[in-house]
């Protein structure tokens, strides 16, 4: 038999015909008929005696309306159990994201997420390699990078994520800020070997910076940022990143695209579940909160 027929069954004998059990579930008439004759064949028992001006349970019937009451009860509680189970907001989440975005957005993650959901742990894969979600090797992604384009993924972009030219509050002090390409000269640069990567923000660079006024190059996105903070001199930082960094200055943002999108992934198969959309919820709201803090430091600047 078909368990879920005891719920017409049910209707039927409260409400006296299949009309108005049809309005209680929501279904069709023919649909509550249809479905009683089968559970009756599939019983071997005449459960109501069909009349012209309604169904009226049979004494055999009678005899089964209190144990199909128990069972319509039990399915309720089970279906209430596996509901609270698929709301419980628990488990470990595998994230991954690049050493950059790492260093900065980890520490705050993993606070908000130890103050709002104790129950979720993460497994952090911190590298600059894009590990593949539709293949299992993580769950959830922050990348600085274009639209996924691999099958299965999903995804929002968070921000286009501008590089302009920085210096430390130290240097500033020492040095002054420059303001334009013109003054440049005379500053300590640091540069990044464009082997490393090809991004119109280091082509610009590299036609822009004079090769005597190069303090260093890296060979490393990380390297560069340490640098400029430790006031060693000017160089390229993430406008994302930087923002709200009491010891960063701004000093000009080149005349180019931005330097990335940041994008948060997941694979679709995951999207729904509830420890995934907690990690990906804090991680939005993270990103909004750098955002405003940005837009207001930009304003007391101006």
């Amino acid at each position: 038999m078909n368990f879920d027929d005891l719920r017409f069954m049910l209707a039927v004998a409260e409400t006296g015909t299949t009309l108005a059990a049809a309005r209680l579930l929501r279904v069709s008439q023919s649909t509550v008929s249809r479905r009683i004759v089968a559970l009756e064949e599939a019983l071997g028992i005449e459960l109501f005696d069909k009349r012209r001006t309604g169904y009226v349970m049979t004494e055999a019937g009678s005899r089964l309306l209190a144990p199909a009451e128990m069972v319509r009860q039990s399915v309720d509680a089970f279906s209430g159990a596996v509901d609270s189970l698929s709301r419980e907001i628990s488990g470990t989440v595998r994230f991954t994201t690049n050493e950059v975005l790492g260093t900065y957005v980890l520490p705050s993650l993993i606070a908000r997420l130890k103050e709002r959901h104790p129950s979720v742990r993460l497994e952090v894969d911190t590298t600059n390699i894009l590990r593949d979600l539709a293949g299992g090797e993580a769950d959830v992604a922050l990348r600085a990078s274009a639209a996924p384009t691999q099958a299965g993924l999903v995804g929002v972009r968070l921000i286009e994520d501008y590089w302009s030219l920085y210096c430390s509050r130290s240097y500033a002090a020492r040095h002054g800020v420059p303001k334009s390409v013109g003054e440049l000269a005379g500053h300590a640069l640091i540069g990044i070997d464009t082997h490393v990567r090809s991004r119109p923000i280091f082509d610009w660079a590299k036609e822009t910076f004079r090769d005597n006024e190069v303090l260093l190059r890296h060979n490393s996105v990380p390297a560069v940022f340490t640098s400029v903070r430790n006031g060693v001199g000017i160089g390229f930082y993430s406008d994302f990143i930087a923002s709200g960094d009491p010891e960063l200055v701004l000093c000009f943002r080149p005349p180019v695209p931005a330097a990335a999108e940041i994008w948060l992934v997941t694979h679709e198969r995951l999207r729904k579940v509830p420890r995934i959309r907690a990690v990906m919820d804090v991680i939005k709201e993270l990103v909004r909160e750098i955002q405003g803090t940005r837009s207001a430091v930009q304003v007391a600047s101006a």
